[in-house]
């Protein structure tokens, strides 16, 4: 009996031990990317048992066999899940969590965590920008950071993109920030980069954060970082998409009939514009109805709406072991934009090695290249109204004559020699003009980083940017460039800018951290020197033979003769030397302080004034870790932040304090009867410029609740002070005006930045994200009593008046013209029945003084100062504010299964936008051209059976009854278009409401199971179809209304022949080996 019992109590320990050893579950933790995800914590709910994934995101996990298992996956970053597991294996894709404060945030020199921060900062991480399929990584900042703008000037493929922070500080400089990838200046840094190879955007806002930056910093300093390697086998990514691209809205104008009635009624009271008529269109009024009957020639989708194809291809190889780890990438770029006769590509390189030599000594390489090569003039130019070449598109004749195909000349409608509003056959002008713009750009950073102590490092960081600019310009003889520059001569514009720069950074690192448990301490000392050589040089040839082509035209330039001045070339350095520090102190994870201070030494000022010192301050206030909030269980974070900076801006131009002689054709003097180019001082010099400089007062507060929800709210005060400006010098010094440091300016503004994790279950889930700021700014002093300035006007024809004014209280960049007051009409005026003279009645006001003879249906401006008349020096006012009352942005992020969407709308409300192209197309300054379709219920003086009704012979004005030529513009709408020097005068008309909400993008992903790409060694395999630009909702009547065409921030706002926005339709592949 006792063995019995002893054989039955062994089999119901092995039975035991058996039921405790249970199995074994492994699998694969991969995140969105396919990439696998290491340091992954798997635990079994409801025990003990607990392992971490390996770097190839491997686990293998013990649990109890007789029942089914319950998984647990959590990691720092990532949407925590649970599983249940009745096998033996189980993979998991963990999906990035929005609603985190672990992240880890590039501040200047060093990183910290996200909940660490003291200062005010907003990201973009590699998940949203593997979400937009864009070319360039600007247009992930616009509308997704709060206080940050990005906007596209136009929609050429080349455009530039101003990047704001906060308004910028400038007057006359540039208000661009500062751009940091990888630890070294780089300008321009988001058009050279591949949004696929970016890990992270870092926006610096506050002077706080941006003080170590010094003089550099005053504009915001965007931090960039690239993708390194990770330890594992090669990892092969392709990340491509290709999409069509259209133009999603044309401007509508006359028809072929209304055309040739508005010419008639302007060819009435002028025998030589009759005759011409006549010889064009027929001789008698009934002939004109066959005109209903002509098919009208859009010339807009001629020109500027084919179909566009555009492609993106991405190649990322990335891998590494225990000593190295790296990572490459090339882009490729291939675009056929809307605009005929243009093209984009670019090729782009990216490799980035991290060694570790000892235990003690790493370093690293980063070395990116690109090559641009844009074809096709565009639709634009910064020049007047005589060559943009929109404006061909919208008011060439909208017909074609007898035997006239698309692309011949008509000897009617195009131009004579001289002519300097000339309009040309849209698609000849395309032909005519040949640019190629081609852009090098080579970086190089190399680092070191030795440990020499536990908590004393050292890091030392080499950059070197070389980037070469080329554009070569061909114009043959019908384009209006050569008419009106070189007598209807082929020529050439050569011109390149070539720029090197070198860095060198040298950073000591002390940390100490949990000192008696309470306090945590780093400091950081550092170096930097910087190098920035430019080389510009110009060159224009011209009067080639008639029929030389573009070829010919730059390899052979001995053809043709070099304008008198050219060619030239300018050559300049600056220099930078810096010394920084910075202190980081917290006590008890509660109370956390940041001091730093940045000495600034260059050489674009004169010795006395070339150093400038640049402190900056915040302190945290981490009210979650107080005592009294352990209750408030739904608050995980709450942190108050203040922060105090004085930074500069030092992008200004080189050798302002030194007497210079420029050689460019402007000045010349005669001998033996030949011009010989003169050498002149273009500005009177000033020793005792500056840094302009910015202080900064900002106040912030960090809520993060639920697990879901993450709220940051900043209201910031920017005061600049010693802004460049020029001002008004008496006429004896030989010059007009000096350059002086004597402007102010203040930006204020709210920020509100909201995360949300709405919904996150296993097979669902749904995040948010969601800003609004807004920003005013006014200008608080011009210096020396000056109350206000004009800048140059922005467009137009010679003779145009300004229409920006830099004026104290007001913004910078207001609009400034007249007010428009409807139009004359009929009862304004005394009538003769003998003689049918008009007269304007008594104490009715008049604007001759602009328009030329007032008459019946003329255009009517406002009399601001009622002395009966209107003129440009008295009735002129601030029109228009470009500065919107706030902007944002909203993207929605969905996971159901396999599949993924995301929907991002961006929003201005408030600011307007001057409509330059309404005035342009709408004024008769010059015949045989089209009109936006709005003229068409214009003021008529001309009755239905074709008998003139009104009349002038420019001094008076000639008329049937008042009862009939009332009732003949009974139902007018606007005025006569204006033929004289006032039709190009800004006025409110122009100015229009700027306010969207643009639907700015839509995409739909789905991921492919492990199981269904097994069989062709993919690790991941994503497909998905995005909308680009699909809706619009404005009142504004323009192409699109973010627009800004004109990069001087004296006036912002310009919407003046911008190529126009596309909207594009893409399917893309995402996929990892």
């Amino acid at each position: 009996m006792r063995k019995v019992l002893l054989l039955c109590l062994s089999l119901q320990l092995i039975s035991l031990v058996a039921l405790a050893q249970g199995r074994i579950i492994t699998g694969t933790v991969t995140d969105e990317d396919g990439k696998p995800v290491p340091n992954v914590t798997v635990s079994v709910t409801g025990s003990q048992t607990a392992v971490q994934t390996k770097q190839d995101g491997t686990y293998s996990i013990p649990v109890r066999a007789a029942r089914e298992a319950e998984l647990q996956f959590s990691s720092s970053g990532f949407i925590e899940q649970t599983v249940k597991v009745n096998g033996n294996e189980q993979n998991i894709l963990l999906a990035k969590n929005i609603i985190t404060s672990d992240d880890v945030v590039v501040i200047g020199y060093q990183t910290v965590k996200r909940k660490e921060l003291t200062g005010s900062v907003s990201s973009v991480g590699a998940k949203q920008l593997k979400d937009i399929p864009i070319n360039s990584a600007a247009e992930a900042l616009n509308g997704r950071l709060a206080g940050v703008t990005a906007t596209s000037a136009e929609g050429a493929p080349d455009a530039e993109v101003n990047v704001r922070v906060r308004g910028g500080i400038s007057i006359t400089g540039d208000n661009s920030p500062l751009y940091i990838v990888d630890g070294v200046q780089v300008d321009n840094a988001l058009s050279t980069l591949s949004p696929q190879d970016i890990q992270s955007i870092d926006v610096l806002k506050d002077a706080s954060a941006t003080a170590i930056y010094g003089s550099r910093g005053a504009n915001g300093v965007v931090i960039i970082t690239t993708k390194s390697g990770r330890r594992g086998r090669t990892t092969v990514t392709y990340n491509g998409f290709i999409g069509v691209k259209q133009l999603p809205k044309t401007l509508d104008v006359l028809s072929p009939y209304d055309f040739v009635i508005y010419q008639s009624e302007r060819s009435r009271g002028s025998s030589s514009d009759s005759t011409t008529f006549a010889d064009q269109f027929g001789f008698t009024w009934d002939t004109l109805v066959n005109y209903k009957n002509v098919k009208p020639v859009d010339w807009q989708k001629e020109v500027l709406g084919r179909t566009g194809i555009t492609q993106t291809h991405n190649l990322a190889l990335s891998g590494g072991n225990k000593k190295i780890v790296y990572n490459f990438g090339y882009t490729f770029n291939n675009e056929k934009p809307i605009v005929i006769n243009s093209k984009y590509t670019r090729n782009l390189l990216n490799f980035k090695a991290d060694y570790t030599i000892t235990k003690n000594l790493k370093a690293g390489i980063i070395t990116r290249y690109m090559n641009q090569t844009v074809y096709g003039a565009g639709v634009s130019s910064n020049s007047g109204s005589s060559y943009s070449r929109l404006r061909n598109s919208v008011k060439y004749r909208p017909f074609l004559s007898a035997n006239e195909t698309l692309d011949t000349e008509d000897p009617y409608a195009d131009p004579n020699v001289g002519n300097g509003l000339i309009l040309v056959n849209p698609i000849l002008l395309a032909n005519s003009e040949y640019k190629k713009a081609t852009t090098d750009a080579f970086n190089l950073t190399a680092y070191a980083s030795y440990t020499i102590l536990k908590n004393l490092s050292f890091k030392t960081t080499f950059g070197y940017n070389y980037n070469n600019v080329i554009n070569r310009q061909f114009y043959d003889s019908l384009s209006p460039y050569a008419v009106i520059q070189d007598g209807r001569l082929p020529m050439i514009n050569l011109d390149s800018t070539k720029t090197t720069t070198f860095i060198n950074s040298n950073v000591l690192t002390y940390s100490l951290q949990k000192i008696n448990n309470k306090h945590d301490i780093s400091i950081i000392l550092g170096e930097e020197t910087v190098d920035i050589k430019t080389t510009h040089g110009i060159g224009m040839v011209g009067k080639y033979p008639v029929f030389t082509t573009p070829e010919t035209a730059f390899s052979q330039q001995e053809l043709g003769t070099p304008f008198v001045g050219y060619p030239s070339l300018n050559k300049a350095r600056a220099t930078y030397l810096s010394f920084f520090t910075r202190v980081n102190y917290g006590f008890m994870d509660k109370y956390l302080l940041s001091l730093n201070v940045r000495a600034d030494g260059t050489s674009k000022f004169a010795p006395g004034n070339q150093w400038g010192y640049f402190p900056g301050g915040s302190f945290a206030w981490k009210i979650k870790n107080e005592n009294f909030m352990k209750n408030a269980r739904f608050i995980d974070d709450l942190k108050l932040r203040l922060g105090y900076g004085a930074i500069g801006n030092s992008r200004i131009a080189d050798y302002l304090y030194i007497t210079t002689f420029n050689q460019d054709g402007k000045y010349y003097y005669s001998v033996n009867n030949q011009n010989t180019n003169a050498s002149y001082s273009p500005a009177l010099v000033n020793p005792n410029l500056k840094w302009e400089a910015l202080v900064n007062k900002n106040i912030g507060l960090d809520i993060s609740l639920v697990k879901r929800i993450d709220l940051s709210i900043d209201y910031y005060i920017n005061n600049s002070r010693d802004l460049l400006l020029s001002v008004p010098i008496d006429l004896t010094y030989g010059y007009s005006a000096q350059l002086q440091n004597i402007g102010k300016t203040q930006n204020k503004g709210v920020e509100i930045q909201l995360a949300a994790a709405i919904i996150t279950k296993k097979d669902f889930s749904w995040n948010a994200n969601f800003n609004i700021s807004s920003n005013k700014n006014k200008i608080l002093a011009l210096g020396q009593g000056q109350d206000y300035f004009y800048p140059s006007p922005s467009w137009g024809v010679s003779g145009q008046p300004t229409d920006y004014i830099e004026k104290v209280g007001a913004p910078v960049g207001a609009m400034y013209g007249l007010v428009n007051d409807g139009f004359y009409k009929v009862s304004d005026f005394n009538y003769d029945a003998s003689t049918s003279v008009y007269t304007l009645k008594p104490g009715v006001v008049s604007d001759a003084g602009i328009i030329g003879v007032v008459q019946p249906g003329s255009v009517k401006f406002r009399d601001l100062n009622n002395d009966g008349v209107v003129d440009l020096n008295n009735d002129r006012t601030i029109i228009g504010n470009p500065t919107p009352k706030f902007t944002g942005g909203l993207n929605q992020q969905f996971r159901y299964k396999n599949w993924d969407a995301s929907i991002f709308v961006n929003f201005s409300y408030g600011n307007d936008i001057y409509n330059a192209n309404k005035i342009e197309f709408t004024n008769g300054y010059t015949g045989n051209s089209n009109m936006l379709a709005i003229m068409s219920g214009r003021w008529k003086v001309v009755t239905a059976d074709g008998q003139t009704a009104q009349w002038t012979d420019g001094t008076t004005v000639y008329g049937i009854p008042p009862d009939q030529l009332a009732a003949l513009n009974a139902n007018a709408t606007i005025w006569q278009p204006i033929r004289g020097g006032g039709a190009f005068y800004p006025s409110t008309w122009a100015i229009e409401d700027g306010s969207f909400l643009r639907l700015n993008n839509i995409t739909i992903g789905y991921s492919f199971s492990k199981e269904a790409i097994r069989n062709i060694k993919m690790k991941s395999l994503r497909l998905y179809l995005t909308a680009n630009n699909l809706a619009v909702f404005t009142r504004y009547s323009g192409y699109d209304p973010e627009v800004s065409v004109r990069s001087s921030g004296l006036t912002p706002g310009l919407d003046y022949s911008a190529y126009p926005k596309s909207r594009m339709f893409i399917f893309g592949i995402n996929a990892t080996f």
